[in-house]
């Protein structure tokens, strides 16, 4: 049998699928063997010659005692997949005993041939077991020959009626034959059905999938226009404010203070890094981001930023710290990493207070790890927050110490992308004091070996 494993087919899996299936039905014949086998002892009892001892050592305390232990393997969770198996073996015992019943008997007695019939009724019920090919076909195999032996070498039947020997020999093997058609039928309808319900299920878990994309991409959608008509719109309303002072006055050179310059770049720098930011936000709802990790310099990482926050800092009179082992190596997509840095930073400095302080830290765990840090002695966040700031179909956006507008889309970049990196984003806080963002890398790739 071949079985798709991408899709999750196996024989353990279909054993366990058939069952559940089935299990009702599985039961109640196994139940109706026990009651049936019980009712035919007595009958045999009374119709032959047979003395209750015997009855009693090959039937009832054999026969039986296999069907029950079956029935009760049926409700044990862990014998699933073997299910298929114990039930035929419970079923090939009390065939064997009823070989073992009509081995006790002469061909004149009474009842002789109740038991011909009852070896095609037990035939029967393996061939509709829904046992697999394999173990039908030795176990009616096995059936019918215990049969035939007795007939063979105990009552020497072909000797004593040749015709009856052969007519129920005949008997026999069309009976197994037809019976073993009918299991290879049931297995490969069953079989058919499996594959049916792992296709269906397949399809429907693409169909959910596709779904939550589609609706992920709505949510995305809506979610940037509404940052782009609020918090886009707002910094252009103020640069476009300037330039319209500047360009109502009627002389053809002007004076510009620098603070006015500050202000302005201030602006653009806000707008850039929002652009920055809804494009970075967008990639990783597209699943767009080429994840590419290599060893890089821990300094690197945190200097490529360096000219981008120093004048923002500068604006809020804020020292900024490195403090990271020299040399130090993290293994990393830069990219992406240099976006989350970016961020955290300037995310610190929004709600750190004039004259303030902020540290970027490296701080080795292990050799295998190393902690990336940015501290601030900004504002705080109380925890309720904490768990809100993170939280995806949450906008939530605070304004910093300067009144600074943001579209509550930083962090979540920050997280989403350390996801890539099998990690996550972490947040120590506490209000008027201050905050920890941090997150811990590799310090190279993970040995194969």
């Amino acid at each position: 049998m071949h079985w798709n494993k991408e899709m999750g087919e196996s024989a353990s899996d279909f054993e366990k699928w058939l069952f559940n299936s089935n299990k009702h039905y599985i039961r109640n014949l196994l139940l109706l063997y026990i009651v049936g086998y019980l009712l035919f002892a007595i009958l045999d009892f009374h119709s032959t010659a047979i003395s209750f001892n015997r009855l009693f050592n090959i039937r009832i305390s054999i026969g039986i005692p296999a069907l029950i232990i079956a029935l009760i393997c049926s409700y044990i969770y862990k014998l699933q997949s073997k299910l298929r198996l114990i039930n035929a073996s419970a079923i090939l015992i009390m065939n064997l005993t009823i070989s073992l019943m009509y081995a006790g008997l002469s061909p004149e007695s009474n009842g002789f041939y109740t038991f011909f019939s009852g070896l095609l009724i037990a035939l029967a019920t393996l061939g509709i077991s829904m046992s697999s090919i394999a173990i039908t076909i030795t176990y009616i195999g096995l059936s019918a020959l215990s049969f035939v032996a007795v007939s063979f070498f105990i009552h020497h039947l072909h000797i004593q009626d040749p015709l009856l020997f052969y007519k129920s020999s005949s008997y026999i093997l069309v009976a197994s034959i037809l019976f073993i058609v009918a299991a290879v039928v049931i297995e490969r309808f069953s079989v058919k059905l499996y594959k049916a319900q792992k296709n269906i299920s397949q399809e429907k878990d693409q169909i959910s999938s596709q779904k939550d994309v589609l609706e992920n991409l709505n949510e995305t959608k809506d979610r940037f226009f509404t940052i782009i008509s609020h918090d886009l719109r707002s910094p252009f309303t103020s640069l476009i404010g300037y330039f319209d002072i500047l360009l109502k006055s009627e002389k053809k050179e002007y004076k510009v203070n620098k603070s006015d310059i500050q202000t302005i770049y201030l602006h653009a720098r806000r707008t850039y890094n929002l652009l920055n930011n809804l494009l970075n936000w967008t990639k990783t709802q597209l699943n767009q981001y080429n994840f590419d990790p290599k060893r890089y310099k821990v300094a690197d990482i945190f200097k490529e930023n360096q000219s981008l926050y120093r004048e923002i800092a500068l604006q809020k009179e804020i020292t900024i710290t490195h403090t990271f082992p020299k040399d130090q190596r993290v293994y990393c997509d830069k990219e992406m990493i240099t976006t989350i840095v970016r961020n955290l930073i300037f995310n610190a400095i929004k709600f750190t207070k004039p004259k303030g302080e902020i540290f970027l830290k490296a701080t080795p765990l292990s050799e295998k790890e190393i902690e990336l840090a940015v501290i601030d002695t900004g504002i705080g966040i109380s925890t309720k927050d904490i768990n809100n700031i993170l939280h995806p179909n949450i906008h939530y956006t605070q304004k910093g110490t300067h009144n600074e507008k943001g579209a509550g889309i930083g962090l979540i970049i920050c997280n989403d992308l350390l996801k890539k990196h099998n990690t996550n984003l972490q947040i120590e806080s506490k209000r008027n004091v201050g905050s920890k963002f941090f997150f811990i890398l590799p310090t190279a790739p993970e040995s194969n070996n």
